[in-house]
């Protein structure tokens, strides 16, 4: 059995290996205009999306291109004036204060409503109000705001599409009528006009989701009043 340092100068000579070549540079053979398109998180705030479906590349024969916010959907052509919008006032409700509060219904109905077409109005409800509930007499989507930027700025989002969590602001609500009964109540739901100076309008979007008809359809909105 060798010595100790004879095991050790043994294992020490390298006359018996041969060097590992260095490995050739890595050469992408993947065309400029082939990247494929990504859902990537953001850390910046970006507009017409949440955060999880953003698009951070776009495929263009000149290449890939990064951007931080994706393009705004187009508006379906066909937007039309909204007719026959009214008020009127029901019951009254006494608080513990004394405080009389008007329990009132705002009755709003679209034009002709097909399938994909978007209408864009406002209604004279309050500066400030609790929502009750909120019908319809068929299938579409009802979206509320508290100002006309809000509105426009929202007009992108897809149909059926959730709100952006934080990033979304003065959206009132969102509801989507898409079975029967199309009834739908509130629980604490506080709205308020945010226009300068203060209004009592809000601003209404209805979207027509009816893919078997394009009749008009009529809202039916419940709410308390909190100021005038």
């Amino acid at each position: 059995m060798p010595s100790l340092r004879d095991a050790i100068e043994n294992s020490t000579k390298l006359s018996n290996y041969t060097p590992v070549p260095a490995a050739p540079p890595v050469i992408s053979t993947i065309p400029l205009n082939s990247f494929p398109a990504r859902n990537l998180r953001c850390i910046l705030p970006p507009f017409n999306s949440d955060p999880d479906t953003l698009r951070q590349f776009d495929n263009v024969s000149a290449g890939p291109k990064i951007r931080v916010m994706p393009r705004p959907q187009p508006k379906v052509a066909g937007t039309t004036t909204v007719t026959n919008v009214t008020q009127v006032s029901s019951s009254t409700a006494t608080t513990s204060g004394g405080t009389s509060l008007a329990t009132s219904v705002a009755v709003f109905t679209t034009g002709s409503l097909p399938m994909g077409v978007i209408q864009q109005s406002s209604i004279q409800v309050s500066q400030s109000f609790q929502m009750l509930n909120i019908s319809s007499n068929g299938p579409a989507e009802v979206r509320l705001y508290g100002t006309q930027a809000a509105q426009s700025f929202d007009a992108s989002r897809a149909t059926d599409a959730p709100v952006p969590a934080e990033i979304s602001q003065n959206i009132i609500t969102c509801v989507v009528f898409d079975m029967a009964p199309f009834f739908w109540p509130w629980q604490n739901r506080v709205a308020a006009n945010q226009d300068i100076p203060q209004t009592a309008t809000i601003y209404i979007t209805v979207i027509g989701t009816n893919s078997a008809s394009s009749a008009p359809v009529t809202l039916t909105i419940e709410y308390v009043s909190l100021e005038t």
